[in-house]
């Protein structure tokens, strides 16, 4: 997938860098200490991705620094800026952005497949496959792992600002192919108003799909 295209889901100026996986990535010791006991692909993924944030951090003016996650795995960015991680199968991309600019972001990519029935169930709202049976035969394959997708974008998003769990089914989305935007809803109760439904972007290429969703500041 292009960075351009992915830098084309965010509404704000962001910088987008993406590759496929850099198994010999330096990092920082911290970092090193961080992954040394995951599997090699799992080490792989997390070293692709300090590199990329560096990289596109440094083209915002950002200082060198270790990417060590938060206690929750969440990404934690240097002061004054914003981001979000996704990687799949070889492939990694990273988006950040300066926090005056855009508030928080959620950048998911995944590989372009049929999404398998059990995680059909887990992802998919009652309202969501009414939707999908309507849709035309040769976009029903693809329509679940774009749902997937967004609400997984979606979540990244609303994370940061909330610190709040959702499971797939707390979230429903509104998708409109033709101009490859959706809109998620937060059917949850309570939940914060900053958040509880924000818009976002999708792109399909032949082998994935990205999503990307943006809160501007106030």
């Amino acid at each position: 997938m292009l960075m351009t295209s992915i830098a084309a889901l965010f509404p704000g100026p962001v910088v987008v860098e993406a590759s496929t996986l850099l198994p010999d990535a330096e990092l920082f010791a911290d970092e090193c200490a961080f992954v040394q006991a995951a599997v090699p692909k799992r080490r792989a993924e997390f070293a692709s991705a300090r590199v990329l944030a560096r990289k596109a951090l440094a083209a915002l003016g950002a200082p060198l620094v270790s990417l060590v996650p938060a206690p929750d795995r969440s990404p934690v960015w240097p002061l004054g800026y914003t981001g979000s991680i996704s990687h799949c199968s070889d492939y990694c991309a990273v988006v950040v952005a300066r926090s005056r600019d855009i508030r928080s972001l959620g950048l998911d990519v995944e590989d372009k497949r049929e999404l398998d029935p059990a995680m059909q169930d887990l992802v998919l709202t009652r309202a969501e496959r009414q939707w999908l049976e309507s849709q035309l035969p040769v976009l029903r394959p693809v329509l679940p792992i774009l749902i997937f997708s967004a609400k997984e974008a979606y979540y990244k998003c609303q994370y940061p600002i909330t610190g709040g769990f959702l499971d797939f089914q707390d979230v429903e989305l509104a998708i409109e192919w033709a101009s490859g935007t959706f809109e998620a809803r937060v059917l949850k109760t309570g939940w914060p108003a900053a958040v509880a439904r924000l818009s976002g972007r999708f792109v399909v290429d032949p082998d994935r799909v990205g999503c990307g969703v943006a809160l501007m500041p106030d």
